[in-house]
């Protein structure tokens, strides 16, 4: 489906009895839930990036939790020579610095794709992570427009940039939150606050309930509108698409639609809405036309306007 509709790339996770087995329940292989989230079997992998490869699109792997323990390093290396060599995978995205940096020295026919969980936020950082063997950095949600132009700029030729399109926000910057979601996601969770007797003047209850109703609200938007759809059936939550027009001009190799654990129908809608914006950009409409035409395509102004769903903000 997602070929079908035009995606130009592929990425995804795979669960695999051997993780689970030794490691399962205390650590993820990936950033997502081992269930819902990655294909089930060696099979199923094999087949995507079949169908994958006769339509000249790569596939890459996610193994980017944002740290490993000491021991499951080396399957996670003996993984990478199976995903090379057997099942023909094209890359692998990844953030932890220790499993990056021996995943390097293996010189593997993989691509090394860093993870926003590496959280670059500027061209040193950039520059630091193509000196370890990364061919494209994916940055992070929260830097802003002017931050992206400049690191750009300044991080020079020999590495690929990939942004954030649609759907997923985070309250935190992802690469410093040192939680797991096989807790549950920490930003999400609607803790209970309350003044103990005694405690310095500070904001009295009621300032405290108006900024937690706040906080809610912009918990709402980050959490793609509470999962919610358009009337039309395209995904409500937040986005970059109006910044597509400068994406194109700053050369970004590729848009990342986020969600592997989506419905099927969030990701098609998903992707026919990155599909039409980019056909805009790549025809070279101005950066206002391009703007323009994912706010009618989103139909929804007073979610636009509220700014809670717009990654990269200035």
């Amino acid at each position: 489906m997602l070929l079908h509709f035009g995606a130009d790339e592929l990425y995804c996770g795979v669960t695999t009895p051997e993780w689970e087995r030794r490691f399962g329940g205390k650590w993820w292989m990936n950033r997502r839930a081992p269930s819902g989230a990655n294909l089930p079997s060696w099979d199923d992998l094999r087949a995507v990036v079949e169908m994958a490869h006769a339509q000249n699109a790569p596939v890459y792997l996610t193994l980017n939790a944002p740290f490993y323990p000491e021991t499951s390093v080396r399957y996670l290396l003996r993984l990478a020579e199976k995903l090379a060599g057997e099942l023909l995978v094209d890359g692998v995205i990844v953030s932890d610095v220790g499993f990056l940096t021996l995943l390097a020295r293996e010189k593997l026919p993989l691509r090394i794709h860093l993870s926003s969980v590496g959280g670059v936020i500027n061209s040193r950082a950039a520059g630091f992570y193509k000196s370890l063997g990364v061919d494209r950095i994916i940055l992070p949600r929260q830097l802003k427009l002017s931050e992206i132009d400049r690191l750009l700029r300044e991080a020079g030729p020999g590495i690929e940039f990939e942004i954030f399109a649609i759907n997923d926000g985070c309250f935190f910057e992802e690469g410093f939150c040192q939680t797991t979601h096989a807790l549950g996601p920490f930003c999400l969770t609607d803790w209970q606050v309350e003044l103990r007797e005694g405690s310095k003047a500070g904001p009295s209850s009621d300032e405290i309930e108006r900024r937690r109703q706040e906080l809610r609200e912009y918990l709402w938007y980050q959490n793609n509108c509470g999962s919610s759809f358009q009337h039309d059936g395209l995904p409500n939550g937040p986005c970059s698409l109006c910044r597509f027009g400068h994406f194109n001009d700053w050369g970004v190799a590729a848009v990342k639609i986020v969600g592997r654990e989506a419905s099927f129908h969030r990701k098609l809608g998903g992707m026919q809405l990155v599909k039409a914006v980019m056909d805009e950009a790549r025809e070279g409409r101005s950066h206002d036309e391009i703007a323009s035409t994912a706010r009618a395509l989103r139909k929804t102004p007073e979610y636009c306007d509220k700014g809670y769903m717009c990654y990269y903000r200035d």
